[in-house]
């Protein structure tokens, strides 16, 4: 007699039962979910997949992109907070956050960037890890056990000049860089372009407030520290947005907000 198969259920998954009463192969459903390039866009902040290793990648481990938002966000919030004198916070205000800027914007950033890295996302990874890396520079130059600031303006040639100016070159150049990748996201969506204009906005004026300090122009350095706050928190609202949105996506809510996609409107360099 012919071997009959028949499918039997169970309290877990259910499994082929054959005559002799040996039971076959798991019949529990694998489910296979194909991300359109606009939903890879909005999850990942990356155009498209590249390969179709990506994708294994992708379906395997978990989305690392929600945790470089909320590092960034949690961190650059409350300094854009202090940059803008809320509650009588100032820039000197910023010592508070050392803590932060070693391991939320730091440490936690850097691993971020490096898992976009794993699957194969590298402007999320570039992003996050550059920036991760500003946060640990920016946490040295302020910790008062690398004493830099008693340094420069206390040591015997030391004046305004020699601590504020160098790292004002520093925040310039970092404004170049943010606008490039500002340029570049206009390939992902209009949240993420908003988020990095204007923190490159918030380099290029902190920067210049800098240079004005180190000029001996107290008070217009201050109202370009402001400035750069105001910048910095306006980019910190599309942060939180986007992050509502990558949070929603993860708990697979009924509905979204928009990212508002750009990548339709541009042609892959293949096409």
């Amino acid at each position: 007699m012919a071997t009959k198969e028949s499918e039997v259920a169970s309290n877990e998954h259910p499994t082929y039962q054959h005559a002799d009463g040996t039971s076959g192969h798991d019949l529990g459903r694998q489910i296979s979910v194909t991300l359109t390039p606009q939903q890879f866009e909005e999850l990942y902040l990356q155009p498209s997949i590249k390969s179709r290793g990506q994708m294994g990648l992708v379906k395997t481990l978990g989305n690392p992109t929600a945790l470089g938002i909320v590092s960034f966000l949690l961190t650059f919030s409350p300094t854009s907070c202090c940059l803008m004198g809320w509650r009588g916070a100032s820039a000197n205000s910023l010592l508070a956050l050392i803590g932060a800027y070693y391991f939320m914007g730091g440490m936690a950033l850097y691993v971020a960037g490096i898992l976009e890295f794993i699957i194969g996302n590298t402007f999320p990874a570039l992003v996050f890890t550059s920036f991760g890396t500003f946060w640990l520079t920016l946490g040295g130059f302020l910790d008062p056990r690398n004493n830099v600031q008693a340094t420069l303006l206390t040591g015997q040639a030391g004046n305004a000049a020699t601590y504020y100016v160098p790292f004002g070159y520093y925040l310039v150049f970092w404004a170049v860089y943010t606008y490039f990748l500002t340029f570049a996201a206009f390939r992902t969506n209009v949240v993420l372009v908003w988020i990095l204009l204007f923190v490159a906005l918030a380099f290029s004026t902190l920067g210049a407030a800098y240079l004005k300090f180190g000029e001996g122009a107290a008070a217009t350095g201050a109202n370009l520290v402001t400035a750069a706050g105001a910048c910095g928190f306006t980019a910190c609202m599309g942060g939180f947005y986007i992050l509502l949105h990558l949070c929603l996506a993860a708990t697979d809510f009924p509905f979204n907000i928009p990212l508002f996609d750009l990548a339709h409107l541009w042609r892959d360099k293949q096409q």
